[in-house]
This record gives structure tokens, C-alpha cells and sequence, in this order.
């Protein structure tokens, strides 16, 4: 038998070259590079989603605080002169006289109610990217710059309101946020 010294021994290890290691990189940055786009597509897709449910959750929200304060709520969209949402949240309008009987609403969200000016509310703008807009509904009442969702104290539109469906769109298509006569609430 023959013995092997150290530097035989390490003579039969191997590593990897440089020229492996540049073809590892470059399958991986094609990959990458492939797969970029898809993931793109799924960001916006998600945000488009995030967005119709956040739209969603805040006219859900308006007829529970509807039925919960005995009283019509108002979600308010503003728009520019395109059409396009600028803003959207709840709408009072003025302190009432009387605590039945409120002033109509303004088409502009409001930070607080009047009537409870311990409560606070904000409104929000729509991500940008995503634009919104309403197909159908919104026009009861009629006002200039501003699409409304009103809720009665019962938790559904008024006798005369038509479904509102609002369509939320981006690069990567389109969501539809509907309202039906009762104040149910669903995107598709």
C-alpha cells in the first residue's frame, strides 16, 4: 500500500470555479428577471383587492352605525370632474336643531358628527394607481362633485335610491364594490 502525504491529499479536493459560479448567478437572474412580471401582476392585484374591501368595510360600517345610532348615515364619495373619487367617508352634514331631524349632507366627508362631537371619524383617498368609480347608484340625493351612499336608521337605502356599484380599477383590472336596496354589501 502506498501512503499518501498531506499534500497529495489535498491535491484531490475540488472546488468550484468561477466560471460555475457566473452560469449559477445567471440561471438565477434569469429567473428572476422571468418571474418579475408576475409578481408585479400580483402586488396590484392584491392592492386592487385591498382596496374594494376597504371601500367595502367602510359602507358596511356606515349601515351598522346607522341601525347602532338610529339615524341616517351617509358614506360620501367626492369626485373630481372626471368622475374619479377623490375621497370617500361619513358625511353628517350640519348640527340638526333637533335631534330627529338633521340637515342634509354636504357631499363632503366629515372628521366628527355633529350631533356627537365626542366621536371622531376620518376619511380616506382612494391608493394611489386605483381608480374609482361609480357605475351605477350614488344619486340620492343628487349633488354636484359628490356621489352618496345613505343608509336609513333601518340599515338599508331609502324608498326611491337605486343599487350602487362602484368600480375600483388599476393596471391589472377591475373590482366591482356593489349595494343593494337593503345595505347588503359585497365585492366582486
Amino acid at each position: 500500500m502506498l501512503k499518501k502525504t498531506d499534500n497529495q491529499a489535498s491535491r484531490g479536493e475540488e472546488g468550484t470555479s468561477l466560471v460555475e459560479i457566473a452560469v449559477v448567478v445567471m440561471i438565477v437572474a434569469t429567473i428572476i428577471a422571468i418571474s418579475l412580471p408576475a409578481i408585479g401582476n400580483s402586488i396590484r392585484a392584491y392592492n386592487l383587492r385591498s382596496a374594494a374591501v376597504r371601500i367595502a368595510e367602510r359602507v358596511s360600517g356606515a349601515r351598522t352605525l346607522a341601525m347602532a345610532k338610529n339615524k341616517n348615515v351617509t358614506v360620501s364619495f367626492a369626485t373630481d370632474g372626471a368622475g374619479n373619487v377623490t375621497q370617500y367617508g361619513y358625511d353628517f352634514g350640519s348640527p340638526s336643531p333637533t335631534p330627529t331631524i338633521g340637515t342634509p349632507p354636504d357631499g363632503l366627508p366629515d372628521s366628527f358628527d355633529p350631533d356627537d362631537p365626542t366621536q371622531s371619524y376620518y376619511f380616506e383617498t382612494p391608493p394611489s394607481g386605483i381608480t374609482v368609480r361609480f357605475l351605477a347608484g350614488g344619486d340620492n340625493p343628487p349633488l354636484p362633485n359628490s356621489k352618496d351612499i345613505v343608509y336609513t336608521s333601518r340599515g338599508e337605502m331609502p324608498i326611491g335610491a337605486a343599487q350602487a356599484d362602484i368600480q375600483l380599477s388599476n393596471t391589472s383590472g377591475s373590482m366591482i364594490v356593489s349595494v343593494n336596496l337593503r345595505g347588503q354589501v359585497w365585492v366582486h
